[in-house]
Formats: structure tokens, C-alpha cells, sequence
């Protein structure tokens, strides 16, 4: 007796089977679904299909936005899978788009379609200055504005020094001698612009956010006080990309993965496009 794969409300069942991702709650009128698990989909191989438009994200750095756990299985993109960037707050690597875990996977991204790792986010500044975050919305918490950029982030006392939110990666905040400033969040834009770099001027600014896949830019060091030389912060990655350094030359984190295989074979068709290295 043959068996036949169908889709009752979004899961496979039977055999192997062809199942269309369905929509959490819209964001933004974008359809989309978070941290998905092939096994819930999937029953012996068959194929997951990512619609065109349709975002797949990641709610944080530590989980891939999609972890293929089905042996045999299809995966067909023709939307966007994305990882979390490193938020503003902290200098963290970027999220995975996709990460492998069972063998016999085939991926097939369509034309116009992405898969891109998060963006790491850019070197903490000593004295006082937040980071550029990563592409794919780092530093903002819970539900994120897919589509769209990052926020700005706060200036500092001297009314100066914060960095802009990018599309991809945000700028990083200069350093101030009055306070605190923050740096910009990056967005959830593909290929998308990197935000502008908090500028105090005499030579003292944040690194800009990294565009597209690009690396963030380094922040400048000028001028100290009784703490130490003054240093400002780096540039959020863009999409799979890594941090700039902070005007000392420190940190800098490492970008997500668009694809991490954790050693299992796979086959990728890519007729689209990939931020972030396969490995």
C-alpha cells in the first residue's frame, strides 16, 4: 500500500510529504514564524517550503532560525531565513540562519530568496559608549519590526555621540566625556544600509554599521582622562558579517552562519542569495 504525505493545518503527515510553512500573527503585514523545528512539520524526509515574503527568524543568537533535524529532508527558500544579530547592549557573535542536524538534507534557495546569519555585533568602548548592534534586529527584545530598520540609539548628556540604527548593521556611539551613549540597533532589511556612526567631533567617533554583508567599522580613539585613553565603540556587522573593532583595536564579534552543517553532508542549491559562511 502506498502511503501519501498530506498537510492537515501545516503538518505532515504519513509518508513523505510537501508542506507550505504557515504564519504565526502577522508582523508588520509580513508573514512570518520564529525558531522553527523540521520535525514539527516533517514525518519521514519530505519537503518544507518557505513562501516568497515570508520571514523566518530567530528570537535570539543562541538558537538558528531553522533547525533541519528531519533526515532526508527538502528544504525549498523562497523567502527570507534569518539569524539574530548581537545586541547593542553586548558584543556577542550573530545567530545562524539554518542549522543541520540530521543527514540527507537538501537545501534549495530560489532566486531572490536569502539566508542570512546574524550580524556580530561591533567592540564595547571602554570609557562610556554602547556598541553598533548586528544586522537582523540586535538589541531589540521580544517581537522585532520585520522589514524595517533599527532604532537610534539615546544620546548622551552632551546631546552627541549616538550611533544610528541601520537596515543591516547599526553605527556604533562615540566615546563622550559627559556619559553615556548608545549605539544603533541593526534592522531586519535585505540586503539593507548600515547605520551612521555617532560622531563628537576633534577625531572622536563610532565605527558605521556594516551594509548588506559587510563588517562594521572601527571606532576612533582620541583624547583621555583619568581612566585612561578614551576609546569609541565599533560598528555592528551587517547581515553574517562581523563587528568592528573599537578604537583600541579590541573586540569585534564573528557573524552568524547562513548555513551550519555541525558535520552532517548536505546539498545546496543556491540560486538566491547567502550572507554568512556554509560550513
Amino acid at each position: 500500500m502506498t502511503s501519501f504525505g498530506y498537510d492537515i493545518l501545516g503538518f505532515g503527515v504519513g509518508g513523505a510529504s510537501t508542506v507550505i510553512l504557515p504564519t504565526s500573527t502577522l508582523i508588520n503585514n509580513l508573514s512570518n514564524r520564529s525558531n522553527v523545528t523540521t520535525s514539527s512539520f516533517l514525518v519521514n524526509s519530505g519537503t518544507l517550503i518557505i513562501p516568497a515574503d515570508f520571514w523566518l527568524w530567530a528570537s535570539s543568537t543562541g538558537a538558528a532560525a531553522l533547525i533541519v533535524d528531519t533526515p532526508n529532508a527538502t528544504i525549498e527558500n523562497s523567502g527570507y531565513i534569518v539569524g539574530k544579530g548581537s545586541s547593542r547592549s553586548a558584543t556577542g557573535a550573530g545567530g545562524n540562519a539554518i542549522s543541520i542536524t540530521a543527514s540527507g538534507v537538501t537545501i534549495i534557495n530560489n532566486s531572490g530568496a536569502y539566508i542570512a546569519g546574524g550580524g556580530g555585533g561591533g567592540g564595547q568602548s571602554t570609557r562610556n559608549g554602547s556598541p553598533g548592534s548586528g544586522a537582523g534586529g540586535g538589541g531589540q527584545s521580544g517581537t522585532p519590526t520585520l522589514g524595517a530598520a533599527g532604532a537610534n540609539g539615546a544620546q548622551g548628556p552632551d546631546g552627541s555621540g549616538a550611533g544610528s540604527g541601520g537596515g543591516a548593521g547599526g553605527g556604533g556611539a562615540a566615546c563622550t566625556f559627559q556619559g553615556f551613549a548608545e549605539g544603533g540597533q541593526g534592522g531586519y532589511i535585505l540586503p539593507g544600509s548600515g547605520g551612521a556612526r555617532g560622531d563628537i567631533g576633534g577625531g572622536r567617533h563610532g565605527g558605521a554599521g556594516g551594509s548588506s554583508n559587510n563588517a562594521g567599522g572601527a571606532g576612533s580613539s582620541g583624547g583621555s582622562d583619568a581612566g585612561g585613553p578614551l576609546d569609541s565603540s565599533g560598528g555592528g556587522g551587517g547581515w553574517g558579517a562581523s563587528g568592528g573593532a573599537n578604537g583600541l583595536g579590541q573586540g569585534g564579534s564573528a557573524g552568524g552562519k547562513g548555513i551550519e552543517s555541525n558535520s552532517n553532508s548536505f546539498t545546496l542549491t543556491n540560486n538566491g542569495t547567502i550572507y554568512g559562511s556554509q560550513s
